[in-house]
């Protein structure tokens, strides 16, 4: 194993969740209305909130479920959140060390586990955005730009063209955000969080440009960029994902959060082996 190698192992090996888990939980009842529980996500500008029956934690509703259960949503105030929430939601000792977080993040296609202490009480949230915040630069030994992460084909519309119709494109490539582009330049882009905001304050999707409710703020950043550099400028931003663009100012790309996660894939099975310690995954329950 090389030095580099030795150093990520022995990080990861003592990084636990409960260290880089965000706080505080942000829960709320089976019976309250979904528009409610979205106006309290833009509040707070959360990802999630976690959904409680007798103060039991039985699952979770999430930017990217909005997204996916919209068509369903919109036009029906009265909804609750207990029939749109996803289930279960998926519980992990705060002692779980991160990489072992990772790898249940790709075993079961999840972005956010409940944290729970010793006396099973929930105490944060561990997200993409954590395992972000967690790598460190040697994680991305051997990879040069942020080219070989990002994904290559980006999904664009024009401004004129109606939210609904970017928000049904979203569902139906299972994509996280659409850039909004005018004559091949992009002049937003359009997000989950965009898409739960414009719900919450109770849009006409249908009937409004995607211009008019689109994030007309864009960060892009080269396709030559350190992948690390990428993660730096994605904190420092607040922000999950960025535009990537070649060396002409075209769009080559786009880096999300998830794309920076699987850079775990690409290194040797050995050290990851290394960084995810014990192979086992010590007290992880789906609560139903």
């Amino acid at each position: 194993m090389t030095e580099s190698a030795f150093n990520v192992s022995g990080r990861w090996m003592k990084l636990t969740i409960g260290k880089y888990a965000s706080r505080p939980v942000i829960a709320v009842d089976a019976e309250t209305r979904i528009l409610d529980a979205l106006q309290l996500m833009c509040e707070k500008r959360i990802s999630c909130v976690i959904v409680l029956a007798h103060d039991e934690p039985v699952g979770i509703i999430t930017e990217r479920d909005i997204v996916f259960a919209a068509n369903w949503v919109l036009g029906q105030p009265g909804l609750l959140i207990k029939e749109v929430m996803n289930k279960p939601v998926m519980t992990v000792s705060e002692k779980m060390t991160v990489g072992q977080g990772y790898q249940i993040f790709c075993q079961h296609n999840l972005r956010h586990l409940v944290v729970l202490d010793g006396q099973l009480d929930m105490v944060g949230i561990f997200t993409q955005t954590d395992l972000v915040r967690s790598l460190r630069e040697e994680a991305f030994s051997g990879v040069k730009d942020v080219s070989r992460l990002m994904t290559s084909q980006v999904l664009h519309v024009a401004p004129d063209v109606s939210a609904r119709y970017a928000l049904s494109l979203m569902a139906l490539r299972a994509v996280s955000c659409i850039i909004v582009a005018e004559n091949g330049t992009p002049v937003g882009i359009y997000t989950e969080r965009d898409v739960v905001r414009n719900i919450a304050k109770g849009k006409d999707l249908t009937s409004v440009p995607v211009a008019s409710v689109m994030t007309s703020s864009i960060v892009s950043t080269p396709k030559t960029t350190a992948p690390f550099d990428s993660v730096d400028l994605m904190l420092k931003r607040s922000i999950r994902r960025l535009l990537v663009v070649d060396e002409r100012g075209d769009m080559a790309g786009i880096l999300t959060q998830t794309d920076i996660g699987r850079i775990l894939e690409r290194q040797d099975k050995g050290l990851i082996s290394n960084m995810l310690g014990d192979t086992g995954f010590p007290a992880v329950a789906p609560i139903n």
